[in-house]
């Protein structure tokens, strides 16, 4: 037998070594791709370690090893099989897990709702400040800009990327498209200017409000999603919480330009963790990818049919469940059609327009009604909102595990139940402190019947229409919703004598026309059901839509 030649130091090469039985041996090539004996002359004063190589199994009558692929380096001899071992990203288990995500997307939430109400509270003294007349109009159409913008690109967005499943990429350019609107709204006084940068912003905001979510339905047990929907729901909270005040101090201490530079440093921290997402079907193709380099190499069959069981394991505690379903392909009209058709659908869409259409009417005209009763300035109306917006960042993630655990149906009639007497005792005058605890009330009990809602809409369309199909549908709810809020509310306020009254009341009206829906159709068990003794099949049976007709039409 050949003898295995003394190798020149940092000299990588491709070559045959065997091994030659006369000396001591100390390491011997295993069959399998590793050296488990190496000849005793490359550890005297030879070179050493050999790296990246590639083994084959000596041929019949041999005793042989080939090694290919040789890094023949000082010190001890030793092969590394480059098929053995599936090399993930850094922090590859906590970058997909499910709560990571979930907190990427609250935050990409809290930063899209920070950003659309930082100018609420300070948006009308700018508008003074610039010489503009009929301010609650003019904020109005300001914050409808923002919901067209929504409404115009969720559909188109949704069917991209429901065709095209990225998840990562959009969510990173939405962001970078945001703080771009954002650059725009503060350093333009153009009026039509700051219409075109809130469109923007709207358009960009599409992304997180049905990607985001998306994302989380697909990388999240289904017995969880609610919780986790909740969870990034109280982002909604947390920056409408943060905003008015951080806004209106910022702008009366710093000026115009401070609340926007706020917004672009929160901005810069949400991409940085969008970039660190790693979804859970990436990580299934590379699993996959893995998988099919070592079957491909005869080298490795043995290994890796040793390993497997191991390496699923392994693999298993990085990626979490994540049940696949066949998705009927739908255009984005046929997608609305489908989750209206259903009761239930209907009345969780109900609930989101009736959710947006308080806040929507709100908006635009408290602030001037705190100025114009109490006279107070952007700093106390940011307290204002902060005083209503606190209690719901609590309330968000508990009110979606008890949906989890309970169903919808216990949420979301008995909280927009309780919101109706706090409505109305806002127009008392008789005391600041009551207003704020008033517009707190029911701003939480409004709040609490939304996260159910996003639920029952998972639910009813899981089996037809993808997730982020539901929510892009979800999304067109509430952009209309405030949209038509933001301008009926400051038109009536400005042309109605008691412009504020009339306000409160249609927010009034419009949650008590809603509530006999969810008693009716919301649930697996509805209220209805229970109190008639009907069965749940009774009580949930769903009417057949586009999708359906499509599913079954493909099975006969």
């Amino acid at each position: 037998m050949s003898t295995v030649p003394r190798a020149q130091e940092g000299i990588e090469a491709s070559q045959a070594i065997t091994t030659n039985q006369q000396h001591t041996d100390t390491d011997t090539v295993s069959g399998t791709g590793t050296i488990s004996r190496i000849p005793s002359r490359l550890n005297d004063g030879g070179e050493g370690e050999v790296s990246n190589s590639d083994a084959r199994a000596p041929s019949s009558g041999s005793e042989s090893y080939v090694v290919q692929d040789v890094s023949v380096k000082k010190g001890n001899v030793k092969m590394v099989d480059p098929g053995s071992e599936l090399k993930l990203p850094w922090g590859a288990k906590w970058r997909s897990s499910s709560w990571f995500i979930t907190s990427v997307v609250t935050l990409g939430v809290m930063t899209d709702i920070l950003t659309y109400t930082i100018v609420v509270p300070v948006l009308p003294y700018r508008l003074q400040a610039l010489g503009y007349t009929n301010i609650s109009a003019l904020t109005s159409w300001l914050l409808f800009a923002y919901s067209i913008g929504i409404f115009i690109c969720t559909l188109p967005v949704a069917y991209f990327f429901h065709k095209y499943p990225y998840r990562r990429s959009p969510l990173v350019a939405a962001i970078i498209v945001l703080e771009v609107a954002l650059v725009l709204f503060t350093a333009i006084n153009t009026y039509w200017v700051m219409v075109l940068s809130r469109f923007i912003q709207g358009a960009a905001s599409t992304i997180v409000w049905s990607v985001g979510f998306a994302l989380i339905c697909e990388n999240v047990p289904e017995k969880n999603v609610g919780r986790q929907i909740g969870f990034a729901y109280s982002g909604v909270s947390v920056g409408s919480t943060i905003a008015p005040p951080i806004g209106g101090a910022l702008y009366q201490r710093l000026g115009w330009h401070a609340p926007f530079i706020f917004c672009i440093i929160i901005c810069a921290v949400d991409l940085i963790l969008r970039l660190f997402v790693i979804e859970q079907k990436d990580l299934r193709e590379w699993q996959e990818k893995h998988n099919a380099s070592l079957q491909a190499s005869p080298l490795n069959k043995q290994k890796s049919s040793e390993n497997a069981p191991r390496e699923a394991a392994d693999f298993g505690n990085v990626l979490g469940p994540g049940p696949q379903k066949d998705i009927v392909e739908l255009s984005p009209w046929e997608v609305l059609i489908t989750l209206l058709s259903n009761k239930r659908g209907m009345t969780a869409f109900w609930v989101t327009f009736v959710y947006g259409m308080v806040l929507g009417v709100l908006e635009p005209t408290l602030t001037l009604r705190v100025q114009e009763v109490w006279h107070k300035d952007s700093d106390f109306v940011g307290l204002v909102y902060l005083a209503a917006a606190a209690p719901t960042f609590f309330a968000g993630p508990v009110i979606g595990a008890l949906a989890d655990k309970y169903g919808s149906e216990w949420i979301i009639l008995p909280s927009l139940t309780l919101a109706l007497p706090w409505l109305p005792l806002m127009g008392l005058k008789s005391s600041l402190a009551g207003f704020m605890v008033f517009f707190a009330l029911a701003e939480v009990a409004i709040s609490c019947a939304a996260g159910p809602a996003g639920l029952e809409v998972t639910m009813v369309a899981r089996e037809t229409v993808s997730d982020i199909d539901q929510f892009a549908a979800m999304n067109i709810a509430f952009a209309i919703s405030t949209s038509v809020g933001a301008v009926v509310g400051g038109q009536m306020y400005d042309h109605i004598s008691n412009g504020w009254w009339a306000v409160i009341w249609l927010a009034f009206g419009i949650v008590a026309i809603t509530l006999p829906f969810p008693f009716f159709f919301t649930g697996n068990r509805t209220f209805y059901s229970r109190l008639t003794g009907r069965s749940s099949d009774e009580a949930s049976e769903k009417e057949r839509g586009p999708a359906e007709d499509v599913a079954q039409s493909s099975l006969s």
